[in-house]
């Protein structure tokens, strides 16, 4: 039956069914459904629930109680809405409808701003990938950790860690098997143990300055460690390397320690070999040396006495007078030779003093300019200093510059001898070269022969025939450098000739108490 709602009075409340036409088909499908949106509404909240209870890992959790409070309302929503088809509690339904509405708002409000946030948050996919390559790194890490242990179980060197506790307590937290090989040591019986307990007293007195240091400057310290242990007697170097911590201080020390023991030992060999092939050769040396002069005065001495038998003769007189300067000068000779042995440590017998080496060397150069002009070897100074203030002993450097000079002479005299068109020429240069004060000598002889460059300055080494040289030049040449805190070079000249060069330490020049002299 079809009814007109125009023709019906306003009244507050309509009966259900008197707004439209209702089929009973229609009827049951709208209450159908609605129970059933209803239903489905008031359990979606209760998985929601139980979701966020056993996830406390969500990123929002306030939302769930939120959607659930959304849902919840539009189900009521529903079930209120077949509940009015059959009574017209229409103020109820819309009063449901307001807190529905309420709600729908405010989620709609507060989930706009949090759409940027839940699209930025990983999917699935992303977090799958994320856990693969995050497995992958730990395997990675562990791969290179398992490498490093492998490093370190079969490093040749002891590696040790000492923790470092308040009140300067030393802990020992691990070694390495090598550590164990070298001091023949458990690694059982050392770790967590202070060294004070697990080390020998006296190597703890050792080292323990070292720690200091490093833990003090913060810096690796190498230190060389002699000392019983219990494979025997060794000596290790140790390298040792401060780990700081977050705040900056060290927390502990990372040591490196290499036996180094047979090396000492080889070293120890290689010195006392040379020192006895030094002393071999300074014995021949200086039995060489000193039987000639010895020889030479035995034979004056007996033509001085076959002299004093002959009588009172003129002749006689003579021949001894003759034999006396003789044996006179092959004494001085053998005392001269005992001399400069002396001199080869470098020790100065007189107090070192400030002096100018311009004004020694000027000189000495004068004079022997003068007596080498007579054999056609020309010296020339050339100065590139006011003045060299040095700190020695003055006649010292002019005798080991007269014996470079002399050394020039012969060198420039052997090379006229086998090539008369050959120059003979002597250059001496003094100048100042990086904090030092460098005097050379240059000449225009046949050089030194690279394999005796070192040898030259050895005592008694000579290039010379037997009776025309000691041996001793050169290496009183060396002493002087050394004694002055400096040393002597040598090298060739690419075109001919050798150039030796005594470098030595500059004094400060305030200590100089005599004035500057110009050269011309």
């Amino acid at each position: 039956m079809a009814l007109d709602i125009l023709s019906l009075p306003a009244p507050r409340l309509l009966p259900p069914g008197l707004c439209s036409i209702i089929e009973p088909d229609i009827l049951y499908l709208h209450i159908i459904s609605d129970v059933a949106i209803g239903l489905a509404y008031f359990s979606i909240p209760v998985v929601l629930l139980i979701f966020a209870r056993r996830r406390r890992d969500l990123a929002y959790p306030w939302v769930i109680p939120l959607f659930a409070a959304f849902i919840i309302a539009c189900g009521t929503s529903h079930l209120m809405h077949v509940w009015t088809m059959f009574r017209p509690d229409y103020a109820v339904e819309g009063l449901v409808k307001l807190v529905t509405a309420a709600i729908s708002v405010a989620t709609a409000i507060l989930l706009w701003p949090l759409l940027p946030r839940f699209l930025a948050l990983p999917s699935a996919e992303l977090l799958a990938r994320e856990v693969a390559e995050r497995r992958a790194a730990e395997a990675r890490a562990l791969a290179s950790e398992a490498r490093s242990a492998a490093f370190v179980e079969h490093l040749a060197e002891a590696l040790f860690v000492i923790r470092i506790e308040s009140g300067e307590r030393w802990i020992i937290e691990t070694v390495n098997p090598a550590f164990e090989r070298m001091f023949g040591i458990a690694a059982e019986t050392l770790r967590e143990r202070p060294t004070e307990a697990a080390m020998p007293p006296e190597v703890l007195a050792q080292v323990l300055p070292h720690w200091r240091r490093a833990i003090a400057t913060g810096r690796p310290v190498d230190y060389v460690v002699e000392a019983q242990a219990p494979v025997g007697w060794r000596v290790w170097e140790t390298v040792l390397v401060p780990m700081s911590g977050a705040d900056g201080q060290v927390e502990r020390l990372l040591g490196s320690a290499r036996d180094i023991t047979r090396m000492r030992r080889l070293q120890s060999d290689v010195l006392q070999s040379a020192r006895l092939a030094t002393i071999g050769t300074m014995c021949a040396g200086l039995a060489h040396e000193t039987s000639q002069p010895l020889n030479t005065a035995t034979l004056w001495l007996r033509n001085a006495r076959v002299a004093g038998e002959a009588g009172g003769t003129e002749a006689a007189r003579t021949r001894l007078r003759r034999a006396h300067d003789i044996i006179e000068s092959q004494l001085r000779r053998a005392g001269d030779l005992v001399t400069r042995i002396r001199a080869l440590p470098g020790e100065e017998a007189e107090a070192p003093e400030a002096f100018d080496a311009v004004r020694i060397v000027d000189p000495a150069l004068r004079q022997v300019a003068m007596a080498y002009a007579a054999e056609g070897v020309e010296v020339a100074l050339r100065s590139q200093a006011a003045r060299l203030p040095v700190l020695g002993v003055p006649p010292r450097l002019e005798q080991a510059l007269l014996q470079l000079l002399a050394n020039a002479r012969d060198a420039v005299l052997d090379r006229r001898a086998t090539d008369p068109d050959a120059p003979a020429c002597i250059i001496v240069t003094l100048r100042e070269d990086a904090g030092e004060a460098v005097l050379e000598v240059e000449d225009t002889g046949p050089g030194v022969p690279e394999a005796l460059r070192e040898a030259i300055f050895d005592p008694f080494f000579t290039t010379r025939e037997p009776g025309h040289g000691s041996g001793l030049g050169l290496s009183l040449v060396a002493a002087v450098a050394r004694g002055m805190g400096g040393r002597v070079e040598a090298r060739n000249q690419a075109g001919g000739g050798a150039i030796f060069t005594l470098r030595l330490a500059l004094a400060p020049a305030s200590s100089l108490t005599t004035p500057v002299e110009v050269l011309n």
